[in-house]
């Protein structure tokens, strides 16, 4: 068997990273994937992606959103592809602190890691200067915002294909199509065997298999992933499209009161194109565990679109709807207080994992992968630090 320099298990948002950034080191590395990406099967497609900045998940994560956006935009300069269409992202709260991806500071992180790493921003104290800047948001008494002006969209299928593209060019060996049944450590490296009976072995290997890692992580890891399904909506626009125009309209989140003690996140993107295709929204899903193998992919069922319509976009978006035109599906990998988690398998230091990304890893995901070839090749990440993603910094956000 030839032997690689590392094995990348996965080739989505995180693996097709790490796949390109290995190579370009002068690595030898194989990628597999299951499907051919980029596909709709995972968590990296639906045209779009939230990138920001200035993160409420925490302020540990803006190297990694900063680092990405350079990275993004030296890909687009060698591929010729757009990748990242930077037109800010409003954050919108109310008068009450509001848990969003799990995190009770999300706001208050916003603003502190936007003046401690210089990000561009602006503030609007009143629902009435968010009104007078962006009438499409039907925002309440009490509300407030941050735009986040080095914030905007990413494309991730174009984004999957472009660090393909550019790891084959590098001298990449890519087996699409071809599932893992097992990765097993051996004294000669640690070998991944496929349903089709092929063999393969490595000094290293990363699993970026999204929602499938947990079937391949150790056991004590692989309790606290939750795979989740989320749907993702394209509305129709009643009136004054101009509004959603990428010039008028920021990528946006907002807490939105469900109740007097409920609050729920709902976000969108201006439109891609056309009028006609609608605009993208949709809302963080909370429901039960789902098995990537089984879920339905299907269309989301008119009761439900009917429901996140009264719920989410008639008494926020009123410029929309009620017809949607589209639904996609995608899968979370999440873990509690939605923190990655990016280290080596306890049970081999050989063996490294990176995920899960709690529904908002994408936007980190080129500088995470840089970071992983980095340690391998040299020893050292060089622009970003990955020690808050690592098992022992945990322990305080896991469940017993």
């Amino acid at each position: 068997m030839t032997k690689y320099d590392c094995i990348v298990v996965g080739l989505g948002a995180m693996g097709s990273a790490t796949t390109y950034q290995l190579a370009n080191a002068g690595a030898r590395v194989l990628g597999l994937d299951q499907f051919s990406p980029p596909h709709k099967f995972g968590s990296s497609h639906g045209d779009s992606r939230v990138t920001r900045a200035a993160i409420g998940e925490g302020i540990e994560y803006s190297q990694l959103a900063l680092r990405s956006h350079a990275l993004w935009r030296d890909i687009e300069a060698q591929t010729g592809k757009t990748l990242f269409r930077r037109n800010g992202c409003l954050s919108i709260s109310g008068t009450d602190a509001v848990v969003m991806h799990d995190v009770d500071d999300f706001f208050a992180n916003i603003g502190e890691a936007a003046r401690r790493y210089n990000i561009p921003h602006k503030t609007f104290d009143t629902p009435e200067a968010i009104r007078a800047r962006y009438p499409q948001f039907a925002v309440k008494a009490g509300d407030h915002a941050i735009l986040d002006e080095e914030a905007g969209t990413l494309f991730p299928e174009a984004c999957v294909a472009a660090q393909l593209q550019l790891a084959e060019r590098a001298g990449a060996t890519l087996k699409r199509d071809t599932q893992v049944a097992a990765i097993t450590p051996t004294a000669g490296g640690v070998e991944v065997a496929t349903a089709d009976g092929q063999r393969f072995i490595a000094a290293r290997v990363v699993i970026a298999a999204g929602p499938w890692l947990p079937r391949f992580a150790a056991a004590e890891i692989a309790r606290h992933f939750t795979v989740t399904r989320q749907a993702l909506y394209w509305f129709e626009i009643k009136t004054n499209p101009e509004r959603f125009l990428p010039e008028n309209c920021p990528v946006f989140i907002w807490q939105v009161p469900q109740s007097a003690d409920v609050h729920s996140d709902l976000y969108g993107f201006p439109l891609d194109g056309n009028p006609s295709s609608g605009v993208k929204v949709s809302h963080e899903e909370n429901g039960g565990a789902v098995d990537p193998d089984t879920v339905d992919h299907a269309a989301t069922p008119q009761d439900e679109i009917d429901r996140v319509y009264r719920s989410y976009v008639a008494p926020f978006l009123p410029d929309l709807g009620p017809r949607c035109l589209r639904t996609e599906t995608c899968l979370y990998t999440r873990v509690d207080r939605s923190r990655f988690i990016i280290d080596a398998d306890p049970r081999d230091p050989r063996i490294n994992f990176v995920s899960a990304c709690s529904g908002h890893g994408f936007k980190h995901s080129v500088a995470i992968g840089e970071a992983l070839a980095q340690q391998m090749t040299q020893g050292r990440a060089a622009h970003v630090d990955l020690e808050p993603f690592r098992l022992k910094r945990l322990a305080p956000y896991l469940r017993a």
